[in-house]
């Protein structure tokens, strides 16, 4: 513990210090290893959704007879590191099922989940069909149509609203006879009002991106189609009902007659956001990602992310860690799935590859697992492999200088976030990497009283019941409370 005074907070020492977050070597590899998943064999079409309280869920299909299905889910457990007891969203017969257009699951805060399948029509095409919980996957309502309005419904994303409701953006079909196009639109699940129509002229068959900023503000990135056949990314943004267009980080310019079946991703941390696509424009197949670190009202990189001498699927996926990096993931042509991270300085790490990773016309998926400062960040892959659903964990390196910072930002900017706060240990929490403090009014934000608040797991170590603390609060994406930038004050006990 390095001390040192101050007489504004008549600190006795800094328990932690805002230091630089720490760079991921460009050598740095991830170390795979296979996560046991109960999928039978023909499982497939599995899906990853992550909560922003942490929990982190698969879902996946498995035939039941020649002509029906059931879909599945499980929630990863963080005690046991370990997928829980699987549980059945619905089953039935007559459903549509393909490499592209696959079941859905997204998440919400205290437990709440939803999930989108398909099942055909007697006269032709697809409808979606929906379900939700709201015990962690345990029980599901009955399965309802998406929409009545349409016949034709297609790559759903299921978005969670602070309110509790379940934004639904897809690709319709209703018009095509007529027009010949499809369009993007939206519904609120539940919601009396009609389907509304966010884009009237979109790719045919791309699937769609979406993303929640803290304010409740809903990104969704999708391909766009011009009336010459240019098939770039196009963003909206969802606000109180109303949608409008958003900034994009690049025009690309890919003309192309038909869908390409290859749509982006978007993941987010803290006010940094990563975007990652595929384009083929000027014949060049290739995976791009774009960075922005004011929530997506502007980008302020644009690079080129897979290594030209290995041919590209795109498949795109990304993820977004504490130190500001951003990872992206794609396929590779010979059934490896890449990944790479693009560092805080716009530096690219190398290509780290899970080989035979992806059975030949499949579509595997990636997240984030967990990313603390305290212990080395982890990506979840599914895949299906060997006519399977299986997942696997890509672990970075152990960083053993890592500081003792769960800020993940530099100092000017720990000195700025969230609000400051003084008070006294009451008890130290374990077994929830917490401290239980008494502390005095935050004005503005919160009464005084006794609260838990998370900690860098290793602050534990280092004080104890009966210190007064001085401290920056702030509310982070898993909806909890956390402390930083704590300082041992001088009228501690002994």
């Amino acid at each position: 513990m390095t001390f040192r005074s101050t007489a504004t907070f008549r600190a006795l020492g800094t328990l932690l210090l805002s230091v630089l977050p720490s760079l991921l070597l460009a050598a740095a590899s991830l170390e795979f290893r296979e996560l046991p998943l109960p999928a039978q064999a023909g499982s497939a079409f599995p899906d990853l959704a992550s909560a922003q309280d942490g929990n982190v869920y698969v879902s996946w299909t498995e035939p039941i007879s020649a002509d029906s299905h059931r879909l599945l889910i499980a929630r990863f457990d963080r005690e046991t590191d370990a997928w829980g007891e699987p549980h059945v969203v619905s089953s039935g017969s007559g459903w549509f099922l393909n490499w592209a257009d696959t079941p859905v699951i997204a998440t919400g805060l205290r437990g709440r989940v939803a999930a989108a399948w398909y099942r055909e029509n007697p006269d032709g095409g697809y409808h979606a069909m929906v379900s939700t919980s709201t015990d962690f996957g345990a029980t599901w309502t009955a399965p309802s149509r998406l929409t009545d309005e349409s016949e034709v419904v297609e790559f759903v994303e299921l978005v969670p609203l602070l309110n509790g409701a379940w934004l639904a953006v897809w690709l319709d079909g209703r018009n095509r006879a007529d027009s010949g196009n499809m369009q993007l639109r939206s519904r609120v699940l539940g919601s009396d009002e009609a389907d509304t129509v966010v884009d009237p002229r979109v790719c045919d068959c791309c699937p769609i991106a979406t993303l929640v900023l803290p304010n409740g503000v809903v990104v969704a990135a999708y391909r766009d189609r011009s009336a010459d056949e240019v098939r770039d990314i196009a963003y909206r943004r969802y606000s109180r009902g109303t949608w409008s267009e958003a900034a994009a980080p690049v025009q690309d310019g890919w003309v192309i007659a038909g869908c390409p079946v290859n749509g982006p991703s978007l993941s987010r941390r803290s006010g940094n956001v990563t975007a990652a696509w595929f384009t083929g424009a000027n014949d060049t197949p290739q995976v791009l990602a774009a960075r922005s670190n004011n929530l997506t009202r502007s980008w302020n990189l644009v690079i080129r992310v897979d290594e030209p001498t290995k041919p590209t699927k795109g498949m795109v996926s990304s993820a977004v860690l504490r130190d500001g990096s951003s990872w992206v993931g794609w396929l590779e042509g010979a059934g490896d799935y890449a990944l790479r991270a693009i560092h805080g300085d716009g530096s690219l790490g190398a290509v780290n590859r899970l080989a035979g990773a992806v059975d030949d016309g499949t579509t595997p998926r990636m997240l984030l697992l967990d990313n603390r400062s305290d212990r080395p960040a982890r990506f979840l892959i599914a895949s299906t492999r060997n006519d399977r659903v299986v997942t696997t964990i890509g672990a970075l390196p152990a960083d053993p200088n890592a500081p003792i910072d769960d800020c993940g930002c530099s100092p000017e900017e720990a000195a700025t976030r969230g609000h400051a706060v003084e008070g006294e240990i009451v008890s130290l929490l374990p077994e929830r990497d917490a401290l239980l403090v008494a502390h005095e009014e935050v004005p503005g934000v919160m009464p005084a009283m006794t609260m838990a608040f998370q900690v860098d797991r290793r602050v534990l170590g280092l004080v104890r019941p009966g210190q007064r603390l001085s401290a920056r609060m702030e509310r982070r994406d898993d909806g909890k409370w956390w402390l930083f930038s704590i300082r041992i004050l001088a009228d501690s006990t002994p």
